[in-house]
């Protein structure tokens, strides 16, 4: 496989879009790793709950696919959530920290 730039070009602008969504899960590669780790976690939640409830038990086959996409995006905001208050909770502390 050889440099590509096209691929390269298009790899770059996906990570541009998940760093820009996401920018305090994805700062550095532990960050990525935990917070990956978390997302299946919310996913595993999200679905499991759907299913304990009945959510997916629907006889139409669109509508099936349709509950499980909204249980995706479901999942994605409650992630970024996550994200958006550790956020607030560090920025918390670190005006905590200059204050003293």
């Amino acid at each position: 496989m050889g440099w590509n730039p096209y691929t390269d070009q298009k790899n770059r602008a996906y990570s541009s879009i998940l760093t820009s969504l996401f920018p305090e899960q994805t700062k550095t590669l532990p960050r990525i790793i935990v917070w990956s780790i978390i997302f299946l976690l919310d996913l595993i939640l999200v679905l499991g709950g759907a299913m304990y409830l009945g959510w997916l038990e629907f006889d139409n086959y669109r509508i099936q696919r349709l509950a499980s996409a909204g249980l995706i995006a479901l999942a994605v905001g409650l992630f970024w959530l996550q994200g958006v208050i550790w956020g607030s909770i560090v920025r918390f502390f670190q005006k905590r920290k200059e204050l003293d």
